[in-house]
């Protein structure tokens, strides 16, 4: 067969052998550069230091602010959400050329840096690190702050009296300095981005470098104040945003400082927690990084029971004080738990089983109910759900409408309750909820002991699972102000669920950690998956 004959089409067996074969060999190969692009570790993206300033437009400015430009009064102008520094709309050109912004990287030979001072607009009750009087208090653009370590001094003697050389304040143990990075340009021509090469402790004691990743969708799209609040305070390129890098990359970070401990401040509800906790399971790290939690979604269960409250930071000036509550957070182990659905497909066949992980609770019945109506409300009218007094509303009216429609009824007659291979006698309910944390449902101390009872206080770190029942949607409310008991079903390390399919309701309503579905005829297995450290406040008492 001549080169011509053999690509053209002439369906001879030999021809067919060998076209198959290639095609084969080709799928093969294929397959084996995707997984190995999958499994590769991802470079540690950050801003193009090239750009400058990162402006953002504001129609109205709330509070008094002057030009760095033509130092006269803004209404209405732009902003850099890493600096801070403000000017016109008109002066925009000239705050690019003539104002340096906050530099993310510096030559790694040195170990010092001289501050960077940027002129007036500063904080309310800002005191001069000098003479401690107080600054800014004049109505103009008057005396200097240090974007790094945020000293503020009086502009003239003052300022000529003070320390040439940044120290970088109360935050050293957990910044990033610029001249500890090195930075290197990656990709093809046209999709260029800057990425982290290096990264060299600097000579700070006991330095914990801090990773904050934020979901700027959460607390009623908030987390956008924030990211830009964390930004002033720390280095750029320590400051994630989800919206833009996934938290597999950002957790390379981790990767440059294989010998350092490193801790990551998750901003953020339940599910971004979970979400960070599996994608540090995919990634391997020489040295697990240590997490810590800022609340800013809807009910915040994991948060409330490691000590760090039921809402975001409201006052960007409040974020100092995080900080400190950061560095000072004591570590503590923290279980997670493997979910395993053992889907049944038609005729008992089973299919391909499904895997989660879970930190808070896993749920089904009344409860997830709820939880999956609010969840169909805000996916089809997302522009509803902006606050978080309006979710608690709308998980009310959800709540309300299942006391009277009761979609769960009878839940006792469709599932069998194991527990560590021990089967459980149900009585008349509606829910079943698994906790790994006493706080449920936006806070409620689900398996709150009361001085009648003698079983253990529920703990996230001992290894065991609390099983409570719901009588019915109703009972929930009442749980949640102390006007009833929960069913206590019994602690275990393995729970074990089957669900059957009945002629009145096909699948049943779950949740995990939050996130609902409707769910058919499955074997449910929670197992123990291990433990990863958390961080948890300090009591303030």
């Amino acid at each position: 067969m001549d080169q011509v004959s053999f690509f053209e089409w002439l369906e001879q067996p030999r021809q067919i052998v060998l076209f198959s074969s290639f095609f084969m060999i080709l799928c093969f190969a294929i397959t084996k550069i995707s997984k190995l692009r999958k499994h590769r570790h991802h470079d540690f993206r950050v801003r193009d230091p090239r750009k400058g300033h990162h402006w953002v437009h504001s129609d109205f400015i709330i509070k008094p602010t002057f030009c760095n430009i033509c130092e006269t009064t803004i209404v209405r102008g732009v902003f850099c959400d890493t600096c801070w520094v403000c000017v016109h709309d008109e002066c925009e050109e000239d705050g690019n050329k003539k104002l340096a912004c906050k530099v993310m990287s510096l030559s790694t030979e040195r170990r010092t840096m001289k501050h960077h001072w940027v002129k007036g607009n500063l904080a309310l009750c800002s005191a001069c690190a000098v003479c401690t009087n107080p600054c800014g208090v004049e109505p103009k653009l008057c005396d200097y702050r240090c974007v790094w370590c945020q000293t503020t001094v009086h502009e003239g003697q003052c300022f000529g009296q003070f320390l040439d050389h940044c120290t970088f304040g109360e935050n050293s143990k957990m910044v990033l300095p610029p001249f500890s990075i090195t930075l290197k340009t990656v990709g093809w021509k046209g999709r260029r981005r800057h990425v982290i090469k290096e990264v060299k402790a600097p000579p700070f004691k006991d330095w914990e470098p801090t990773l904050v990743i934020a979901n700027p969708k959460s607390g009623s799209n908030e987390g956008v104040k924030l990211l830009r609040a964390f930004r002033l305070l720390l280095n750029p390129a320590q400051v994630i945003d989800l919206s833009e890098i996934p938290p597999e990359t950002a957790l390379e970070f981790c990767r440059l400082l294989p010998t350092t401990q490193c801790r990551i401040l998750v901003c953020g509800g339940d599910g971004t927690v979970g979400w960070v906790l599996d994608a540090l399971d995919k990634v391997e790290l020489p040295k697990r990084p240590l997490i810590g939690i800022h609340p800013m979604g809807t009910g915040n269960d994991l948060a409330r029971v490691l000590g760090w409250g039921v809402k975001y930071v409201g006052d960007e000036h409040e974020i100092d004080e995080l900080l400190q509550d950061f560095e000072n957070a004591t570590r503590t182990p923290f279980d997670r738990w493997t979910v395993n659905i053992k889907n049944t497909g038609l005729f008992g066949k089973s299919l391909p089983a499904k895997n989660l992980s879970m930190n808070s609770y896993v749920s089904l019945g009344c409860d997830a109910q709820v939880v999956l109506n609010f969840h169909k409300h805000r996916e089809h009218q997302p522009s509803l759900f902006t606050s978080r007094i309006i979710n608690k509303l709308m998980y009310f009216i959800y709540g309300s409408k299942d006391v009277l429609e009761a979609q769960c009824k009878n839940l006792h007659e469709r599932v069998e309750l194991e527990l560590d291979g021990k089967k459980i006698e149900l009585p008349h309910l509606e829910g079943i909820v698994i906790l790994n944390i006493n706080s449920w449902c936006g806070g409620c101390q689900i398996w709150n002991n009361n001085q009648f009872e003698v079983d253990k206080e529920s703990s996230f770190n001992d290894g065991y699972l609390e099983i409570a029942g719901l009588y019915s949607a109703l009972h929930i409310a009442k749980l949640q102000v102390k006007l009833a008991e929960p069913i206590k079903l019994g602690r275990a390390k393995v729970v074990k669920i089957t669900v059957h399919k009945t002629k009145e309701a096909k699948k049943v309503p779950m949740q995990l950690d939050g996130e609902p579905w409707e769910q058919g005829s499955c074997v449910i297995t929670v197992t123990h998956k291990g433990q990863v450290l958390m961080l948890k406040k300090k009591d303030d008492s």
